[in-house]
This record gives structure tokens, C-alpha cells and sequence, in this order.
């Protein structure tokens, strides 16, 4: 077996080049540590039980989060004898939102770290206003110590801070290497699932920004989460890469303030600049993943100097403006030939979904024509390569999200969706926006 010193795979073979990073002479050989407990060889009979008995029986709290976003991500309640792994750079605050569960649950819960100190870590609770009443700190590396220390301290909840510094008494390999991350894992996964607690493990990612683990940790555990962020930005987008629960098409979005990190309860609100009509910006509803998020999509077009125009995106794909400039000269009078066309999504978001191609489009054309948009108005339609638009996909969803935020038209494309709490103005081209925005 042939582990990558980059990305941790394995590979049978031994290959100049690693298969999954594509690095170079990354490979070396790896040999499973042996160990000096074998406790998987005792053998012991099983009671089997009856489905319908352990449906009937099913008597399991349910630790229901105080914090809505983290809800949404999870199963709406933190999952008993679950495990869930917490992963992404350093100072995302991957240990503050683990901190702020004494705050946000009202069980027990053991916080175990190694690489601070019960002082560093009370100093942190004291900024984050966290309630000590709940939560206790344990400052132990080794797994079996851990264990036995949580056999004898019942709690509902326990935190991993974090599982590369751990190691066991039992694997001869140092801590943070695959044996003994494998090893406690394991361990970790069978305390879990018998003793019916939560364990929250915290991990890191590589220089990569791939999440730095043996494969079999990802099979193992039941959810993982990661944080996204912009250093810039006080924002972190909270999402489920994998959740045995849950669906993981469900976002959590806070915002850091001084203190700790809070719910942002109208992310609407921090990702429009303004609500006054304003040139050169224009309202859509996008889906990220499931849920709709209202964003502002800013343009600017100015003459060039050059013989080629300029054409510059930030959170949208440059090959999108192509288009969409392309499909504005052709079928519309918006001659863009001699301009140079910028774009922005607000707050560094990146939109990959074609739903606010109609978005895109009103703000150059009221950019180039010095027209005013209403921040009343949503507009949602997917443009293609002919003088019809598209329907995108969930427009149902996002003319409800319009409705519930009180906005007064929507641009959508022909279709069957009638309302009467909103004005509904249907486009079968892209030649009738520049009609319509006059």
C-alpha cells in the first residue's frame, strides 16, 4: 500500500504521479501499524432485535439547537449517537461555534482539547459570553484516557479539539498519522453508537483545500461539515458535504461579529447595498442548493479606449457575461461592441445557476442606457443562445421567497404561475426587457 504525503490517497502501486492531487513524487510506502490490543478477536453473541419492537421503543431526545441556521443544516436537532465532523482552514472559528454549544443546547457536554489549555480555553468562552452551567473541559491526548474519563462523566454531547493531536497507547505510529487517526476514529464511532452520545471531531484541510483525511474517516462518520468564507468578509456559509440524516442541499449562513458568530436571519438584507432605485443594479432570487437567496447583481459599462472591449466578472463566470453580452448585441438594440461591460455579485458571492441570467442582462442595459431600476422589482429567467428564455429550475420557490419579502414585480418567463399578492410580468424574449425597463 502506497500513501500520498499531499492528499492522503492510497493507491496499490507505487506512481511517479499521484492519481488524485496529480503531484509529483508524493507516494511512498505505507504499512498498516500493528496493534497491541486486539480487541476486535473477542468474540460475543448478540441479542438480535425485532424492527417493529426498536420502532415502537424508540424513546430518543432530541438535542434541538437554539440556532436556527445550524438547525437547517442538520437534521433540525443534533442526532443522538451521531458523529459529525467539523472541517476547514484555521480561523474559520470551526472551535468558536463548537464553543458556543454550551450556549445553544442546554445538555451536557465535554470539551476536550489538547492544543489549548483549560485557560485558553475559558478566556475564549468568556469573550464568546458562553454559559458554563452545561459544559466541562478536559485537557487529554490519549483516547483511552478519554474514554474512561467519559464513562464515568455522562454527557449527551463531546467535542474532539482536535483529532490530529490525539493518539492511542494501543498504535505505535505517532499522533496525526493515518494508523492512529484511523484507529481513534474507530474508537470514537463505537463510543458514539453505544453510549448514544454526540461527538463532534474536529479536523483540518490541506494546502489544497481539500479536506486532509483517509478516505475511510469519510465513510465512518455520519455528517461533515465545512465552513466558507472570504477573509474580507464577516460572513461563513455552513455546509453538509455528507449527512446520513439529513439532506445536504441545506445551508446555515452566519455572520462573525466581535463576540461569536450569530444567525443571519435576513440574509437579504447584507447582500443588497441599497434599497433606493439605483443604475446599473438589479434584484434576483438564486438557489443555493435548495434555498433561495436574494442577491444584487451590479454592472457597469463604460467606452473603450481599445480596439478590444474589456470584459471583467466577479462571482459570476466570465464565459456567462460572453454570453449574455453576445445574446444583448445580437437581439437586442444594446450595442456593446465599443464598451468594456463589468460585473458583480454584493458580498463575494459566486453564482454558478443560470436563474439571474435576466438579472445580469437589466443591469447592463440600465447601465448603458443611464436607466433606474426599482429595488422593488426580482427578476428571474435563464438566457439562451436564441431570442427565447428558459425557465429555471424551483421558480415556484423563488416567486414565494419575492412574496414573503414583499416586493412588488417579478420578471419571470412564460409559464402557468399566477398570484395575486405580487404583479407578474411574463417575457418570451430578451428583446421585451428592454421594453419592459424603459
Amino acid at each position: 500500500m502506497y500513501l500520498c504525503s499531499n492528499c492522503w490517497n492510497e493507491s496499490l502501486k507505487w506512481t511517479g504521479q499521484c492519481t488524485f492531487c496529480r503531484e509529483w513524487n508524493t507516494l511512498s510506502e505505507f504499512k498498516e501499524a500493528k496493534l497491541n490490543d486486539k480487541w476486535w478477536q473477542k468474540w460475543e453473541a448478540k441479542i438480535l432485535a425485532n424492527l417493529w419492537d426498536v420502532i415502537k421503543e424508540n424513546k430518543e431526545v432530541k438535542i434541538i439547537t437554539k440556532s436556527l441556521e445550524l438547525n437547517n443544516v442538520l437534521w433540525w436537532w443534533i442526532v443522538p449517537w451521531s458523529v459529525v465532523l467539523l472541517s476547514w482552514e484555521p480561523g474559520i472559528w470551526k472551535s468558536t461555534i463548537t464553543l458556543q454549544l454550551a450556549s445553544l443546547v442546554n445538555e451536557n457536554i465535554v470539551y476536550i482539547s489538547w492544543e489549548e489549555t483549560a485557560y485558553q480555553i475559558a478566556d475564549r468562552a468568556k469573550r464568546l459570553w458562553v454559559t458554563w452551567n452545561n459544559m466541562k473541559i478536559l485537557a487529554e491526548s490519549c483516547i483511552e484516557d478519554i474514554l474512561e474519563t467519559l464513562s464515568k462523566n455522562k454527557s449527551e454531547i463531546v467535542i474532539i479539539d482536535s483529532i490530529s493531536v490525539m493518539h492511542s497507547n494501543n498504535v505505535t505510529w505517532v499522533a496525526w498519522s493515518v494508523s492512529q487517526v484511523r484507529y481513534i476514529s474507530e474508537l470514537l464511532v463505537a463510543f458514539a453508537k453505544t453510549s448514544n452520545t454526540s461527538v463532534f471531531i474536529i479536523w483540518h484541510i490541506t494546502k489544497d483545500w481539500n479536506l486532509a483525511w483517509p478516505k475511510t474517516l469519510e465513510h465512518m462518520v455520519d455528517t461533515v461539515l465545512y465552513f466558507e468564507w472570504d477573509k474580507y468578509d464577516n460572513l461563513r456559509i455552513l455546509r453538509a458535504l455528507k449527512n446520513r440524516f439529513w439532506a445536504t442541499s441545506e445551508i446555515g449562513i452566519f455572520t462573525m461579529n466581535e463576540n461569536w458568530l450569530s444567525d443571519l436571519k435576513n440574509p437579504w438584507l447584507d447582500f443588497v447595498n441599497s434599497t433606493e432605485a439605483t443604475i446599473w443594479s438589479s434584484l434576483s432570487i438564486t438557489i443555493e442548493w435548495t434555498r433561495p437567496l436574494i442577491i444584487e447583481t451590479e454592472s457597469l459599462t463604460t467606452y473603450t479606449k481599445f480596439g478590444y472591449p474589456k470584459r471583467s466578472s466577479r462571482g459570476i463566470n466570465s464565459s456567462k457575461l460572453d454570453l449574455i453580452v453576445a445574446v444583448l448585441w445580437k437581439y437586442t438594440p444594446v450595442k456593446l461592441e465599443a464598451y468594456d461591460v463589468y460585473t458583480n455579485i454584493a458580498r463575494w458571492l459566486k453564482v454558478e445557476e443560470p436563474g439571474v441570467d435576466l438579472s445580469l442582462a437589466a443591469s447592463i442595459i440600465s447601465s448603458k442606457n443611464n436607466l433606474s431600476l426599482s429595488k422593488d422589482t426580482i427578476y428571474i429567467w435563464e438566457i439562451s443562445l436564441t431570442w427565447k428564455v428558459k425557465k429555471p429550475i424551483h421558480l415556484e420557490k423563488r416567486v414565494k421567497e419575492a412574496i414573503k419579502m414583499w416586493f412588488k414585480k417579478i420578471f419571470i418567463p412564460e409559464c402557468d404561475i399566477k398570484s395575486s399578492e405580487i404583479e407578474i410580468i411574463k417575457i418570451k424574449s430578451v428583446n421585451e426587457l428592454t421594453s419592459k425597463i424603459k
